[in-house]
């Protein structure tokens, strides 16, 4: 197969999965939830991306992603489409110039983009807005979801890996 109809393979399933994953996750009918922790999949998904595919084609999956996200949700902001496009950026990088392509830092880096994405909005979404939030919160929704969410690169990485070569 050329090159070019690789790429377009390539871009094509990613776009799938990623419609896929946003129609999944605002359904209801297919909730990835485990007790409190609720998994935003679309992040692992574009840190793989970004760590296999050149900046132009991370950039605008994020943006995609981040315009998905952001028109089913209840709120009138962009923080999904912000941060996923800045996420996407740092991410492309980072892996360009300074990290390995391997599964320990996809792991290392997924749990970072989780973990800035679940604390900002935190930060954001209850902090700015003051919202009372006890301790529960951290406990029993924000730091497994952190986890939750940073487990699923795996599945990605080794996709993205198989598309690029």
């Amino acid at each position: 197969m050329n090159t070019k109809a690789m790429r377009f393979a390539s871009a094509f399933i990613n776009i799938a999965l990623i419609c896929l994953l946003c129609a999944l996750r605002y359904s209801g009918t297919a909730t990835f939830k485990i007790g409190n922790a609720v998994p935003v999949i679309l992040l692992p998904l574009i840190v793989a991306i970004a760590m296999f595919k050149n900046s132009n084609s991370s950039l605008l999956a994020a943006l995609l992603t981040g315009v998905l996200m952001d028109s089913t949700a209840s709120d009138s902001s962009c923080f999904n489409t912000i941060f996923f496009v800045l996420a996407a950026a740092i991410c492309n990088l980072l892996f360009n110039h300074y990290l390995n392509r391997n599964i320990k830092a996809a792991a290392y880096m997924s749990f970072l983009v989780s973990l800035g994405y679940f604390f900002l909005k935190y930060l954001i979404f209850f902090v700015f807005r003051s919202v009372a939030v006890n301790y529960d919160y951290f406990m029993l929704y924000l730091i497994p979801s952190v986890v939750y969410t940073a487990v699923f690169i795996i599945p990605f990485y080794f996709l993205e890996k198989k598309l690029v070569s």
